[in-house]
């Protein structure tokens, strides 16, 4: 911890330098200050672009005036009150967070033009005895935290600085000093968070929003010194990071050590940089960080892959799957809105680019409405986008390696791999929240295509969370938190998890350990054009439960009646019917696509509805019954199987006719199903892409170590991708038993040793973080 925090600290004084000429070009002012107080109250109440008279302005006025109106209801006015709203007692910490969002929004709509609260004299006089009731009560210098830390540094501290601006001249200097104190007391340092006795470096979304707390109460009393230090601590969360929690190279984003979180912290933090860098804009703090341009990056590498038509996808969403008011489509949303604030401080064209693809987004969305419950500021980033044109999604595949993550994508569909390492923990479960999610990093595959609403529409609370799409699962019964809380849930010994990826194709692999189980199994993907191959093999179990590969599980919504067709002929067609199908070829379910099975397949289905409440994963949510049909797909491997194996084609937007010619003739040979490797050759793509587990030989490849390989015949070239998915290797040995080859272009990385009859290839993979090398050799 002392080396760590150490290596921070002469990161964040590098940082600093890097800013002094910004900073110190020109004294700053008072009217520097105010210049940025009127900025940030601007951001907040939507400023000059906002038109009461636009209906789409109107209903966010509405919504915030309805919300005030309704606070005022539960306001507390006795001289001797305990708590400010009568709902929210100050004995328990998310009372403390939600007092001050609920001032915040009075404020907000007190500094509104349009809002029938706009300068209100009774509600600044309930705003201003509030503010000071909250400093007498608790929230003060001198009061111990309790509860969770984030509600007193981060959930009280950002709605508090944001009402002290927009109340600014309203409030007498000394209670603005006052306040100011409080936060100072809970935020002595943003680099730092949590209560005195435990302290610890804040990182990622956590350092964002401590800095723009501190920023915005700087704004308050003109402070210089605290605007420098916390604006030059939003630079650590640019810098790329190879352990831990932020952005790695391949644009992975990881919270909480070892958690994927691109869909929740990732842009909690984009956003309030995005905020931060545009308020700081053209200001005597300006960011000057040539490092910046990482997080520009980001946009493309890290979050537009992991967003399907507005859906923020589930796999980067961690225990915000498990929210009832946080749905896939809530969190694009938020992403869109990041973004789009992004797109004010960037060059032209790349700012068109993302606003593009947010366009796409909102075009294609047919679930949700990015301004149905809008704030007045999403309003006006939603209307920035008249006359854009929208871009389509991208075809391609994005491996996430350094967070266990995999998406393929191809017109109008993209398919999500969700796997698990010693690295990344299988899921997250805490503060009550997601507490049976830990099947889900089991090789959970999720298929977005245009049923909009798939995962949005109550598919946690009530799929069957021991049957989740793709996984391999030990049907031993487990406890809520099974492996335990905040991350620390993970494979005690599976390192190989990852793959490699040519020319928009990958072959990607998961060592599966059954979570707190002794099951083990090894599973592929191999993601081509029209399908996803996957494969299963050395499926292990002694629990003395069965074990089962789920091939689907598709929420049908609460009327769907989509067809299965089986073999041609029509199966569970009622709800609660199940059927046991021997050597099934393939399966077709309307809607949706086809299945093939290689070789032949025993099959269990079900046709259900399913009822459950958010409050079953969720201890903090409605108990409302929900109830969903679904249409469950599996293979039953037998009660401590041995060796067991799989192998079935996904093939999204299929017909039925397709699906019967593919599982006749697919193009596909299967090379390879052990545990010892698994590879598949691609006939029409000249494509072979193989997994090996261990040293082992396929066809003309020989790996002399554990490896990922894509291989690609085009004329008189071959190509190779190579990769160590164990990120342990220091080099990856690969001998390719073809005479003739020569060297045309590799990386730096390869080396090479020719034979009349082969060629042996050295690739160093040190410091590689499971990435791909490429090499090209000619006949």
């Amino acid at each position: 911890m002392l080396k760590r925090r150490t290596l921070l600290a002469v990161g964040t004084a590098t940082v600093a330098a890097m800013h002094l000429p910004a900073a110190s070009a020109a004294a700053a002012s008072p009217a520097d200050f105010a210049a940025l107080r009127a900025k940030w109250a601007a951001d907040l109440t939507g400023g000059s672009a906002l038109d009461p008279a636009d209906p789409d302005y109107a209903a966010a006025l509405a919504r915030l005036d309805a919300g005030v109106a309704t606070s005022l209801t539960k306001l507390d006015r006795s001289p001797t009150r305990k708590a400010v709203f009568t709902d929210y007692p100050l004995t328990a910490d998310p009372s403390i967070a939600n007092t001050y969002v609920r001032l915040e929004q009075m404020a907000t709509a007190w500094a509104t033009p349009g809002s029938a609260y706009r300068s209100d004299p009774a509600l600044l006089a309930d705003l201003r005895a509030a503010l000071e009731s909250m400093y007498q009560l608790i929230y003060k210098p001198g009061t111990a935290e309790f509860g969770n830390w984030w509600s007193w540094e981060i959930g009280a501290t950002r709605p508090l600085a944001n009402t002290l601006v927009l109340l600014y001249a309203e409030l007498a200097p000394a209670a603005r000093e006052r306040y100011c104190a409080a936060i100072d007391h809970f935020v002595p340092d943003p680099y730092w968070m949590f209560p005195p006795a435990r302290r610890a470096v804040s990182t990622g979304a956590n350092r964002v929003d401590l800095c723009q707390a501190i920023i915005v109460r700087a704004l308050v009393t003109d402070d210089e010194a605290k605007l420098t230090h916390a604006r030059d601590g939003l630079s650590d969360t640019w810098q790329y990071v190879t352990t831990g929690d932020g952005f790695y190279r391949d644009g992975s984003f990881v919270q909480h050590t070892w958690v994927a979180y691109t869909g929740t912290y990732g842009h909690v933090l984009l956003g309030g940089i995005a905020k931060l860098l545009a308020l700081l804009t053209n200001s005597p703090w300006q960011v000057t960080d040539p490092k910046r341009q990482i997080l520009f990056d980001s946009v493309a590498k890290a979050y537009l892959p992991v967003v399907h038509d507005a859906r923020m996808m589930d796999f980067v969403r961690g225990r915000a799957v498990s929210r009832h008011n946080a749905s896939d489509h809530n969190d694009g949303y938020t992403a869109a809105e990041a973004i789009l604030r992004l797109a004010q401080g960037v060059d032209t064209a790349l700012a068109a680019q993302w606003r593009s693809a947010v366009a796409g987004w909102l075009q294609r969305d047919t679930f949700g409405d990015m301004l149905s419950g809008a704030t007045i500021p999403r309003v006006t980033l939603v209307k920035s986008l008249r006359g854009v044109t929208p871009a389509p999604e991208r075809d391609g595949h994005t491996l996430f390696a350094s967070m266990d993550r995999a998406v393929h994508r191809r017109s109008g569909w993209a398919y999500s791999i969700s796997m698990a390492s010693r690295r990344i923990a299988y899921y997250e479960s805490g503060n009550g929240e997601n507490e049976q999610g830990y099947h889900s990093g089991s090789g959970m595959t999720y298929l977005y295509d245009k049923d909009n609403g798939q995962y949005a529409d109550a598919f946690w609370p009530t799929v069957d969370r021991t049957r989740l799409p793709g996984i391999t699962v030990d049907k031993l019964p487990l406890p809520p938190k099974a492996g335990g809380e905040w991350g620390v849930a993970r494979p005690p010994t599976a390192t190989w998890v990852g793959g490699s990826t040519l020319d928009g194709y990958a072959a990607v692999g998961q060592d599966l350990e059954g979570p707190v189980s002794p099951m083990r199994a090894r599973k592929s993907w191999f993601c081509l054009d029209e399908y996803v191959v996957a494969l299963g093999a050395g499926i292990t179990g002694s629990s003395g439960y069965p074990v089962e590969t789920v091939i689907e599980n598709r929420n049908l919504h609460s009327d769907g009646a989509n067809a299965l067709t089986v073999d041609g002929i029509r199966r569970v067609p009622a709800l609660g019917d199940s059927a046991t199908v021997a050597g099934a070829r393939w399966a077709h379910l309307t809607g949706v696509g086809g299945y093939v099975f290689l070789g032949g397949s025993d099959l269990q289905l079900r046709r259900e509805v399913r009822t459950g409440s958010w409050r079953d994963i969720n201890t903090g949510g409605p108990a409302t019954a929900i109830s969903r049909r679904y249409l469950t797909m599996w293979m039953d491997h037998g009660i401590d199987p041995s060796g067991a194996a799989y192998g079935y084609l996904v093939v999204p937007g299929a017909t039925v006719g397709r699906t019967k010619q593919l599982s006749k003739t697919s193009g596909l040979l299967v090379l390879r199903n052990t545990a010892s490797a698994q590879a598949v050759l691609s006939l029409p793509r000249g494509l072979t892409l193989a997994n090996f587990w261990k040293p082992d030989r396929v066809a003309d490849l020989q790996a002399e170590t554990p490896c990922s390989v894509i291989r690609r015949v085009r004329g008189r070239e071959l190509h190779l991708a190579i990769s160590d998915p164990t990120q342990l290797a220091t080099t990856v040995q690969l001998t390719v038993h073809l005479p003739g080859l020569r060297v045309a272009s590799a990386d730096p990385s390869v080396s090479s040793v020719r034979t009349p009859f082969s060629t042996k290839l050295t690739v160093d993979v040190a410091g590689s973080a499971g990435a791909t090398h490429h090499l090209t050799l000619r006949f």
